[in-house]
């Protein structure tokens, strides 16, 4: 890592902090999927935990190291046609269950744009380069939707990592009827048209519901939340 890229963490840290965004500590927490995976707090978790893993592209060593660890089984989602062929050529565990569908505040079908290279599954609601011509439509669903149709009252972890639409599916949690432990979320703060100001707006709506952060990830984009003990 260049010393250009640690200084631009450090200061967007520094920045979060005086924002009052920092973590509280958390003792058992743990990473996995690498160094560029996710943190979750393993005392939250057991092989009976209700998993969703949101926006899996092409990379899915968190949900695999999840399984192999803690026995759980994953249900994992991405509607975009990259990550699904991907997926389709992989060889996965019984545990590992697939969804080609999206995540959204609403039910229906939204528009995903690529990205500037054609090897990326990272397809996003952000038309970041002005790339129209190959938008292409994908169904989604709320989470409720999601939790009703799997048959489950509760989600023990969600992941989400979908690339600018966090922050819809945010500011719809307080009329979900779901209750959730964990919430692991990438914020796309680093996309033309998205500012610091609706992260930091997302943040506070979920402590509202009662959610504290525990861990910032190096990057300062990966974020770990779960639900205040009462």
């Amino acid at each position: 890592m260049s010393i250009f890229t640690k200084s631009k963490q450090r200061f967007r840290r520094h920045k979060l902090k005086q924002l009052g965004i920092e973590p509280v500590s958390c003792k058992t927490s743990a990473l996995y999927g690498g160094d560029h995976g996710w943190v979750v707090d393993e005392s939250l978790l057991n092989s009976e935990s209700v998993i969703y893993s949101v926006g899996v592209g092409a990379n899915i060593d968190f949900d695999l190291e999840l399984i192999d660890s803690l026995g759980v089984t994953v249900h994992a989602f991405d509607p975009t046609p990259r990550s699904v062929e991907w997926v389709k050529g992989q060889e996965l565990p019984k545990k590992f269950i697939f969804h080609p569908l999206g995540l959204s505040a609403e039910n229906g079908f939204m528009s995903f744009y690529p990205p500037a290279k054609s090897t990326s599954t990272h397809f996003s609601p952000v038309d970041r380069y002005g790339n129209t011509k190959n938008e292409i439509k994908a169904q989604v669903k709320n989470i409720d939707t999601i939790a009703s149709e799997l048959n489950h009252r509760k989600i023990d972890l969600l992941k989400m990592d979908i690339e600018g639409a966090e922050y819809e599916v945010i500011e719809a949690l307080p009329d979900s009827e779901i209750k959730i432990n964990q919430i692991l979320i990438e914020f796309h703060h680093m996309y033309k048209g998205i500012s610091i100001s609706q992260t930091i707006e997302a943040i506070n709506t979920l402590k509202k519901l009662g959610f504290e952060l525990f861990n910032i990830s190096q990057r300062t984009y990966e974020f770990s939340f779960k639900k205040r003990e009462l």
